[in-house]
């Protein structure tokens, strides 16, 4: 297959592209179906919030500045708080639920950008099998609902990739529209958080990459230049773009500078898990983002990422041999491995801070599994060139291609019942490595959104509905609840009210994260499971095995139910 044919190849009635458009459909019916199953996460009131106060300071002319005190959200961008605020009194759910769907949505479109560029890079299967490793990766597909940050984030990233994937494509003239996308996309992320800045070090290596390939010529070089020039109005685009969302950051021209310096040296009390021991969030080891990559994703996308950063050298040299778009297309590669790697290493070298597993940098994600996808296809591809069976009569045999396809789509299968198996607690996957979930509670950072609080709520209303069946007396019953009050006073029934005094309390609700469910003695009247691991228990404190021992607990770790940071 010749660059010029897989590195520009247009839609068709290929079957490979007819099942990608049905999987995106399938997820987007997922999508609808289960949006309102998730619960409120941490930190999406005070998002909220941050999003109604920049609305505000528009709308009164520019004098309500408290968004720019609030809290340190300031640091933050506020595209995504901005339209979910903005949505919410048009459509019929919860402001919650709005927020929810909004971010799976956007998901949804990451794993088509996914699919585009691993089709773009590599043919229809590769396009396809990269979609399916994102669209199965359980912190993303788990992560679309809440993760309100991160995944609208990540998606923009690759969005700009694939921009840039095609503008190295158009080189040394990219087209203006492509030159202006990619400055939108680019002031979009910007407009969530500051790390889009790494985007201007890519498009470097890009117009480097570029040059490099055509022999660095004199003229090669006069032609980079000159589009290098044709990308400047990309800046004032990204500029005037990330202004509109995230003010605070042109109110100084410096801020932006201020908030990457700001991420860079996080210093809060903030704990985080790692293989059973617990660090502060800037004490973490250098391995931190490494082992839980390594544990978080599917072992079928690892290993088909893998693959395919072994495969890139050969491709990009059998690229660099078939013409300009053969160049073009060993570039792209080069840029999407590289956006799947140096923020790793970057966070390594650096030592940067870090907790909460990998929602931080759900951005590397897509680009791996883009790589997974080439990997994958060319594992089959491979498979193709063996026969087995073969007959001495006839010459001919069963493809090995066959049997890949088939082993390939029970692992895919697995990993779909896997993550069914666990909604709507999806984001808490963990792989084989340490024994899936069951083996990561209590050693890792699991339901850090306390997700399963709904579930909780749920079944200890069931527990008070059959213990006032039996007794015949109603009346309003105290909870304490090791999350945030939001959450539960959300899906909470009128007969459960929140207490902060845990010792008064006549239940407790708390997951299982950072030993929360600890902090309480009484006996266990329900319990939330997943992958045979407890992720949240429901206690009655009304006959304490131990009150002395209940109150010395409760003075000395309540704090722990308010730990995040925004």
């Amino acid at each position: 297959m010749t660059g010029k044919t897989c590195f520009s190849r247009r839609l068709s009635g290929d079957p490979w592209d007819l099942a990608a458009a049905f999987g995106l459909l399938v997820l987007l019916g997922l999508v609808a179906a289960t949006f309102r199953h998730y619960g409120i996460s941490n930190d999406e009131e005070v998002q909220h919030v941050y999003g109604a106060k920049l609305i505000d300071w528009y709308r009164s002319g520019f004098t309500d500045t408290s968004a720019f005190t609030y809290k340190n959200l300031y640091l933050y961008g506020g595209l995504f708080d901005m339209a979910a605020v903005a949505l919410a009194p048009l459509l019929p759910f919860d402001p919650y639920e709005t927020r929810h769907l909004l971010c799976a949505l956007i998901g949804v479109v990451g794993v088509a950008v996914v699919w585009a560029v691993g089709r773009r890079l590599a043919g229809p299967r590769a396009g396809l099998l990269a979609g399916l490793l994102l669209a199965l990766c359980g912190p993303w597909y788990g992560g679309l609902f809440n993760h309100t940050k991160d995944v609208p984030f990540a998606v923009l990233m690759m969005a700009a990739v694939a921009l840039l994937i095609r503008i190295v494509g158009q080189m040394p003239r990219p087209r203006w529209g492509t030159v202006l996308g990619f400055g939108l996309i680019v002031g979009l992320a910007l407009g969530i958080r500051v790390g889009a800045l790494m985007l201007g070090g890519y498009v470097v290596v890009a117009l480097v990459g570029w040059a490099v390939a055509g022999g660095l010529s004199a003229a090669r070089l006069r032609q980079g230049a000159s589009g290098a020039l044709r990308l400047l109005p990309a800046l004032p685009v990204a500029y005037g773009v990330m202004a509109v969302f995230w003010p605070w950051a042109v109110l100084d021209p410096p801020n932006p500078l201020r908030a990457l310096a700001d991420f860079s040296h996080f210093h809060y009390p903030i704990r985080t898990l790692l293989g059973g021991t617990e660090y502060w969030m800037y004490e973490v080891p250098r391995s931190y983002l490494a082992w839980y990559l390594a544990i978080k994703q599917p072992l079928v996308m690892l290993a088909g990422a893998a693959l395919g950063l072994l495969a890139l050298p050969g491709m990009m040299r059998s690229d660099l041999a078939v013409g300009e778009e053969g160049r073009a297309r060993a570039v792209a590669c080069g840029l999407v491995a590289l956006a799947a790697l140096f923020p790793i290493v970057w966070f390594t070298v650096t030592h940067s801070p870090g907790y909460t597993a990998i929602r931080h940098f759900l951005f590397v994600l897509p680009p791996l599994a883009v790589l997974g996808g080439i990997g994958l296809d060319r594992l089959v591809g491979w498979a193709g060139t063996w026969r087995i069976g073969v007959s001495q009569r006839t010459g001919r045999g069963l493809s090995a291609a066959a049997l890949a396809g088939v082993a390939l789509a029970l692992v895919l299968g697995r990993e779909a019942m896997v993550l069914e198996s666990l909604h709507p607690d999806e984001y808490v996957y963990f792989n084989e490595l340490v024994g899936g979930v069951a083996g990561a509670v209590r050693k890792y950072d699991v339901d850090y959104w306390a997700n399963s609080l709904p579930e909780a709520v749920e079944d200890l209303a069931e527990v008070i509905a059959e213990e006032e069946a039996r007794t015949h007396r109603h009346r309003t019953y105290s909870v304490a609840v090791c999350a945030e009050p939001l959450a539960f006073e959300k899906l909470a029934p009128p007969n459960m009210r929140w207490v902060t005094d845990w010792t008064g309390a006549d239940f407790f609700i708390a997951p299982t994260q950072e030993d929360c469910d600890t902090l309480m003695t009484g006996p266990t009247v329900a319990e939330v499971e997943r992958g045979g691991a407890l992720l949240a228990v429901v206690k009655d404190l009304r006959k304490p095995e131990d009150p002395a021992e209940m109150v010395e607990v409760a003075r000395l770790r309540t704090g722990r139910q308010q730990r995040h940071w925004w």
